[in-house]
Parts: C-alpha cells; sequence; structure tokens
C-alpha cells in the first residue's frame, strides 16, 4: 500500500475514535492531504478535457481525479475555507486547461446563485492506490 493511501486510513481510522463510530460518518474535512514525503511533481495547469471527477474537501482543497488514477490535488490560493462539498463548482476558462491563478465559483440551488469564489494554487500530483 503506497504512503499516500496508508496515511488517508490512519487519518479515517483516527477519526474514527472521536465518537464518530457510532453513527458511522466521518468527518473528511480533519483529513489532511499531504504530499509525498520524497519527491513529488507539481504544475501551474492541468488539461480539463483529462478530468474525470472532481471532489471538493470541506475547507481543504479540491481533488481531480485524471485517468489512469491520478489525482491532482488543489489547496487554493485564497478562500480554502470556505469550501463546502455540497456546492457546485462552476470554472469558466478561456482556455482548455484550468490553472493556477484562476478564478472557481460555487453556487447552491438558492436564489442567490453564486455562494463564494476560490483562486487555484498549483496543482500537486497524487497517484491512487491500486
Amino acid at each position: 500500500m503506497n504512503r499516500i493511501a496508508m496515511l488517508m486510513l490512519l487519518l479515517a481510522l483516527a477519526s474514527c475514535t472521536s465518537g464518530d463510530i457510532k453513527t458511522g460518518q466521518i468527518d473528511v474535512s480533519r483529513m489532511i492531504f499531504v504530499p509525498p514525503v520524497d519527491v513529488y511533481e507539481t504544475t501551474h495547469c492541468i488539461a480539463l478535457q483529462q478530468v474525470r471527477s472532481t471532489r471538493v474537501i470541506d475547507r481543504v482543497g479540491i481533488a481531480y481525479e485524471m485517468p489512469n488514477r491520478k489525482i491532482w490535488f488543489n489547496r487554493p490560493k485564497w478562500g480554502a475555507s470556505l469550501l463546502q462539498d455540497d456546492l457546485v463548482m462552476v470554472s469558466q476558462t478561456t482556455s482548455n486547461m484550468l490553472c493556477s491563478g484562476d478564478i472557481v465559483r460555487f453556487v447552491d440551488s438558492s436564489p442567490a446563485g453564486i455562494r463564494t469564489s476560490i483562486a487555484l494554487g498549483p496543482f500537486i500530483r497524487y497517484s491512487a492506490a491500486p
């Protein structure tokens, strides 16, 4: 099992011991993504057409799943404390790339529409466990 998968498992188990074990729910906002200890890859842009799915981690960042189980994780430059996993992400770009510094907006189903905006930071690459 690679380091990231092991870390995620340990964090999930640690959060269960805080009383969440009775409800079967884990507060993922307390789970922190840590880059590999040795060498890790970063980039300032990812290709939008390769994004298979996204996942917002409350108050932390956004994970972009790519082909071959690769994940690019983004910790926003600002606005991370406003992230919620129940909001809908709206990315507007002028090219087929999503880059550090781009503004991403989040909306909900209320009449107010836009709830918050964030500025993306650099992307850090992870490999999902096989």
